[in-house]
């Protein structure tokens, strides 16, 4: 694993392109955390989809759109979304050293104030966002849209400011702590995007604080991640059993 941290610093000197973040996914540091979103993460929000469709029957709402006219947008959303998250994901692999989650392989060893990370925090939050809508709009749910994802966008906001924002804090020092004030967490501004544009970090003449690579922490986030997921779950399916009740 050392060996391959060092040569992973080497091949990354300079900041990677579009097609090098892509072809990154081979590598399995990063498949295996598209693994957790693909087998847990996207199921749960279909399941949370079937629970809505129910709610909507109940409270007498249609679909947004017919069948299978909704179905085209929902697959665009996600597809947009997924793409996103795979570009996203493979830049911090590729310049922070390390897989996004932390279950893996401990996370980025290097903070990253480059690209996507130059405009917000958080860059792979927009694209989750828009996959999941991507699922509601397949199922045409205005339950899950207008109710659901809202939720789920709260939760994201907060496990990444009061889970994995912690873990960097102690990774990282004092340079997160500068990070986090120069750079939003979701919403961008006009600054952060022209500094993508030039190609310029947000911690310009930043010296990093050597890294503590294995916070404890960091083993604990997927546990309430998925903690949160299932509590989630378990909410909206009694607010839909209460609901259709007599």
């Amino acid at each position: 694993m050392e060996t391959d941290r060092m040569n992973t610093d080497e091949e990354n000197s300079r900041l990677p392109d579009l097609w090098a973040c892509l072809a990154a996914i081979r590598r399995p540091e990063l498949y295996r955390n598209f693994v957790i979103h693909l087998f847990v993460m996207f199921p749960g929000v279909v399941v949370m989809c079937l629970i809505a469709r129910w709610l909507d029957q109940s409270l007498g709402l249609g679909r947004l759109l017919p069948w299978p006219a909704s179905l085209w947008p929902g697959l665009i959303a996600i597809g947009l979304g997924g793409f996103s998250v795979w570009y996203v994901y493979g830049y911090l692999f590729l310049v922070g050293g390390g897989s996004p989650g932390t279950h893996v392989d401990g996370g980025p060893v290097r903070i990253v104030d480059t690209g996507p990370y130059t405009i917000i925090r958080h860059p792979s939050v927009p694209g989750k966002f828009l996959a999941a809508a991507g699922v509601g709009l397949a199922f045409g749910s205005p339950t899950f849209l207008f109710g659901f994802l809202p939720v789920l966008l709260v939760y994201s906001l907060l496990t990444n400011r009061f889970l994995q924002e912690p873990t960097c804090d102690k990774r990282f020092g004092a340079t997160y702590q500068l990070y986090r004030a120069a750079v939003p967490m979701v919403l961008p501004r006009p600054s952060g995007i022209m500094r993508w544009i030039r190609g310029e970090g947000a911690l310009q003449g930043v010296t990093p604080d050597a890294p503590n690579i294995h916070p404890t922490a960091t083993r604990h986030e997927l546990f309430w991640y998925l903690v949160g997921l299932g509590v989630m779950v378990g909410l909206f399916t009694v607010l839909a059993l209460f609901l259709r009740s007599p």
